[in-house]
């Protein structure tokens, strides 16, 4: 009969799995990588070149941000909440026709603040300067990620992320929210008031910063958490003397508004709401049940990182895990805000290079890597539904591997107790 620690060893690999070795990593990444540049010409082409009536080009998220800098600059900031205003701007920009489906500006005044010199630029001008800044504060997290590792092969996948694709196809902030996380707990451990900074800078979108007040306080990590609530009050002074206080109480106003439509559509919402509220409204399950439904996993999802922070499990799974959870625990998220499975993705990789693999962890991570893809589907199949149990089942994948970890330590250290009592006893 075999014992527990052969059993537990053998469920571990020496290597990654021989299906994604370097050289196939390469290739694949490159395939997708194709795929994805072809998709986003074919967007310049329509939306910018035949202008072809709703084939938004390159930015059309962006040119909400364009508009409601316009907006703000040329009256009364508080302005940029209504939607009739800031319509009548974006919506000749994106190339879309108007419709049911309206073009709020929904951000808080924090990130009104961060946009506001937008319009001092033309907009595809402006669009290609906030990308650029955005790519590259990106990459910068990643490479300080792999910075241990060889990164000569890991380059490509990074590019050919899908959801990266999605971003700049969108014009969306999520390069900017990637980054301040990311280094955020790349400092903590030895810069932990840079990396407050980094998380209270995180309220230009206040959803993705729900879970880390936990993850601060179960890690214990009291000047981080002091710095990140410091750098909000100051983040929202800031914007109530530039842009004036009153645009809080429109950001408040309007929310209900925007949650309420979100409600209302998230059973056909083009593309699909990247949350387990919006999967199980797209499977036709009744709002309180999808409610219940997130619900619970977002409480399981803000178990696991509690419990993992407060067990100081090694820094690469308490940061994958906090990520993890923090795209599980919001109601609302777009394909665009999932950008940031690529930080618990760099992670694992981390991770299994340090520690070894245990068989499925790839599966999981190249399925997830792939999901973005969804976005590209036709609308009617609102396939980015379908994300949220990659990233659980990712969050599980995180938990597995620190459940064998620890189990590991115990075995050696019940044998090294074993063999130090042998040789008292000789």
């Amino acid at each position: 009969m075999r014992d527990h620690s052969t059993v537990c060893t053998s469920r571990r690999l020496s290597g990654p799995p021989r299906w994604i070795d370097a050289g196939r990593i390469r290739v694949y990444a490159a395939l997708v990588l194709v795929v994805n540049v072809l998709l986003f010409a074919l967007h310049i082409w329509f939306g910018c070149v035949l202008r072809a009536p709703n084939n938004s080009p390159p930015g059309w998220d962006f040119a909400v941000f364009w508009s409601a800098s316009w907006l703000a600059l040329h009256g009364p900031a508080v302005n940029v909440f209504d939607t009739a205003l800031i319509e009548r701007i974006a919506l000749p920009l994106q190339n879309i026709l108007p419709s049911s489906f309206i073009t709020p500006w929904t951000y808080p005044p924090t990130f009104l603040l961060v946009v506001l010199p937008a319009a001092l630029l033309p907009f595809t001008v402006s669009y290609l300067f906030y990308f650029v800044a955005g790519v590259a504060f990106a990459l910068h997290v990643c490479a300080r990620i792999l910075m241990p590792m060889r990164r000569g092969s890991w380059w490509l996948p990074v590019a050919a992320f899908p959801a990266s694709w999605v971003v700049a196809h969108a014009g969306q902030n999520s390069f900017i929210t990637f980054g301040l996380l990311g280094l955020g707990l790349i400092h903590l451990n030895k810069r932990p008031w840079l990396a407050g900074v980094l998380f209270g800078l995180l309220a230009i979108k206040p959803q993705l910063g729900v879970l880390i007040p936990v993850a601060l306080v179960f890690g214990r990590s009291w000047r981080a958490f002091a710095s990140a609530a410091l750098t909000v009050g100051m983040f929202c002074g800031l914007a109530g003397l530039v842009l004036g206080f009153d645009t809080f109480a429109g950001f408040a106003q309007a929310l209900p508004a925007f949650n309420h439509f979100v409600v209302q559509q998230s059973d056909h919402w083009p593309h699909g709401i990247s949350t387990v509220f919006g999967a199980a409204r797209h499977f036709g399950m009744a709002l309180p049940a999808a409610y219940g439904l997130h619900a619970v996993v977002a409480v399981l999802a803000t178990c696991v990182v509690a419990w993992l922070w407060a067990a100081r499990a090694s820094f690469e799974l308490r940061a994958a895990a906090l990520v993890l959870a923090t795209l599980l625990a919001p109601t609302y998220l777009m394909p665009y805000d999932l950008l940031l499975l690529g930080l618990p993705i760099l992670w694992l990789v981390r991770d299994g290079a340090r520690n070894g693999w245990i068989r499925g962890d790839g599966v999981v991570m190249v399925g997830a890597w792939l999901a973005p893809l969804s976005f590209y589907t036709p609308p009617q199949w609102a396939a980015s539904a379908y994300v949220p149990p990659f990233t659980f089942v990712l969050l599980l994948v995180v938990v597995r591997r620190y459940l064998a970890r620890r189990t590991e330590r115990a075995i050696e250290c019940t044998s090294l107790a074993v063999a130090a009592e042998s040789s008292d006893l000789c």
